[in-house]
């Protein structure tokens, strides 16, 4: 009879370790998400917040998460309770034949490193690579808001970054051109394309569009100053060029805005009672470019919203219900997120937190 509860036990101790086939996918499937979602919640507060450390002028600053290194250890433990020197009937009720535990322990380690430097400023300062301002142009929710945002100039028509009168005024052009290539492009007539072979760079293509978008494409080369094709309907493809100044014959030269330029416009649209702007950098009303994000702040934490961040001993977010502002935010975090660059280790001091949990 003993000889049998020992094999059991045994065999029970096997089936318990045996789990560690099972444990180890659950750890991944709990794990992983919980991790991303941390991350990318903390990516957001982050950007919010230096966003109003602009909007009241102190120092700005990013720390990445290097690199997250989880290390699970599993531990298995059975035991068995045998009666000795008395008959089995005597242990009747009283013993536990045979007992396992499995336990799984989880010790992370979390790597930060500052981004800093003249790497940094060159990112924050410099304008918007062509290549990413038509990717976030094609892939936003709305084109004339990504337009409005990303773009201050096109073939010599301003966008002015703050309504500063007499000297900056907003030409009407400029919302004719963002609005039409919105429209040509949601009705699938206008592509930006990337050249190759002889010709290189980027171009937009308006494929497709006659008869009914081809009043559309008229205006829209007319408010671009580019000549039209000698037969209604022909497709044209026109150079896309990042370039300041006067315009090329017959091609579309934009000069886009910096990460910095966008994260100013978002401090600018921050909402401040008078008695909290007390300290805080003063702006002129923001034009077009800025009109997309709506940043409200509170004395109290908000009950529900997209993003939100304490500082100053007051509460910054953006609401979970304003969907323009989040797409806003959204852009301006894949922008971030390209921009700003990696940092590299030994380039800077880094700080590694060892973690450790049970589960």
């Amino acid at each position: 009879m003993v000889r049998k509860i020992i094999r059991s036990a045994a065999a029970v101790f096997v089936v318990a370790l045996s789990g560690c086939t099972w444990l180890g996918p659950e750890i991944i499937r709990s794990g992983r998400p919980a991790y991303n979602d941390a991350i990318l919640a903390t990516n957001d507060e982050q950007l919010l917040q230096n966003i109003v450390r602009l909007r009241f002028g102190d120092s700005l600053g990013f720390l990445t998460v290097s690199s997250v290194t989880a290390n699970v250890t599993f531990t298995g433990t059975a035991g068995v309770e045998l009666p000795f020197g008395r008959p089995l009937a005597a242990y009747a009720g009283a013993l536990v034949p045979f007992s396992s535990s499995l336990s799984a322990e989880q010790n992370p380690t979390i790597s930060y490193a500052p981004v800093s430097g003249d790497r940094v400023l060159r990112q924050l300062a410099n304008e918007t690579p062509l290549d990413l301002a038509i990717l976030l142009i094609k892939s936003a929710h709305s084109h004339k808001e990504a337009w409005n945002a990303i773009v201050r100039r096109v073939n010599n028509v301003r966008n002015p970054d703050f309504l500063d009168p007499p000297l900056v005024v907003v030409e009407p052009r400029f919302e004719g051109i963002a609005a039409l290539t919105s429209t040509l492009q949601r009705l699938g007539s206008l592509y930006w394309v990337r050249l190759s072979g002889a010709q290189t760079g980027y171009a937009v293509v308006l494929h497709s569009y006659s008869p009914t978008g081809a009043g559309d494409v008229a205006q829209l080369l007319n408010l671009l100053g580019i000549a039209k094709p000698v037969r209604e309907g022909d497709d044209i493809m026109i150079p896309v060029r990042l370039s300041v100044g006067s315009p090329d014959p017959d091609a579309i030269t934009i000069e886009t805005r910096s990460l910095l330029d966008l994260m100013r416009l978002a401090a600018a649209r921050i909402e401040l009672p008078r008695d909290a702007a007390v300290g805080a950098l003063r702006y002129p009303e923001p034009g077009p470019a800025g009109q997309g994000i709506r940043i409200l702040s509170s004395d109290v934490q908000p009950a529900q919203a997209r993003v939100a961040v304490e500082y100053r001993g007051r509460w910054y977010y953006i609401e979970h219900d304003d969907e323009a502002s989040k797409q806003w935010f959204m852009m301006l975090q894949l922008l971030a997120n390209a921009q700003v660059p990696d940092a590299t280790p030994g380039l800077g001091p880094m700080l590694t937190l060892p973690v450790s949990g049970r589960r």
